[in-house]
């Protein structure tokens, strides 16, 4: 198998028994949960980061899958950390994000970290996405600007239209679930991302069974916090969720 670029394959950290799924974005790679990975790594955590189905090589890879690919792949993952760990972390990044809030209300796990997650989309035209597909195979994404972190910038540079009503529908499923999510939950979400409302994380915050849950904003980042200007912060508000919840001591 091609990939992108050698970040864009799956990793693996062995650390302590407390593991950490790592779920990248919709048309990303794990390469933009990597400086993440490693920080967790630091801390003693092992890390895992996922490689959904599609994600990472060819853009017409992707075409073939659907919502249900996406998610099998972060479950198997998922059940394989549970295997190595004693106790279990899901962080989540964009649609990563939606895949980790929906394994969540499904298995026992012991934190979630639901970052830049998209209930609420700023691009309307996705919501025709149905009709468009037939006009438009590809949508072009604009240019990223992570030139500091380019080699962590990894993704398609245009998305399959025929893709966009398979993320609309897991964020669909998703939303009934919240409620039933009970893990501890720390949402991160900037006020001045261009990609998903800020609402979104309002509204997960509201929703979510969760006796323990934070909501953490940004201002300067855009869309792909793990990457941008506050990537530190968010990094440390992790590790610090982490600390506040005694993970390691439960």
């Amino acid at each position: 198998m091609k990939y992108l670029h050698d970040n864009a394959k799956a990793f693996y950290f062995k650390g302590n028994d407390i593991g950490c799924l790592l779920i990248h974005g919709f048309t990303g790679s794990p390469a933009e949960m990597r400086l993440l990975g490693e920080f967790l790594h630091k801390q003693g955590y092992t890390v895992k980061g996922v490689l959904l189905k599609g994600h990472g090589t060819t853009v017409e890879d992707m075409e073939k899958t659907t919502w249900k690919d996406w998610l099998s792949s972060a479950e198997t993952e998922l059940i394989d950390l549970m295997h190595k760990c004693n106790k279990v972390v899901i962080i989540g990044l964009s649609m990563g994000g939606i895949i980790a809030l929906n394994l969540a209300e499904r298995f026992k796990i012991d934190a979630v970290v639901s970052i830049a997650a998209p209930i609420k989309i700023v691009n309307k035209k996705v919501y025709f996405a149905r009709i468009i597909k037939y006009f438009r195979k590809y949508i072009t994404k604009p240019e990223g600007k992570f030139e500091y972190v380019k080699e962590y910038c990894i993704g398609y540079n245009k998305t399959p239209v025929s893709t966009v009503p398979h993320l609309l529908k897991l964020i669909r499923i998703t939303k009934r679930k919240l409620k039933k999510v009970k893990a501890p939950i720390l949402i991160i979400q900037s006020k001045n991302d261009k990609t998903v409302k800020y609402e979104s994380a309002e509204y997960i915050l509201e929703k979510v069974g969760s006796p323990y849950k934070k909501l953490i904003y940004l201002k300067e980042s855009g869309h792909l916090v793990t990457l941008d200007l506050e990537r530190e912060k968010v990094f440390d508000e992790i590790n610090r969720f982490l600390s506040d919840i005694n993970i390691s001591k439960n």
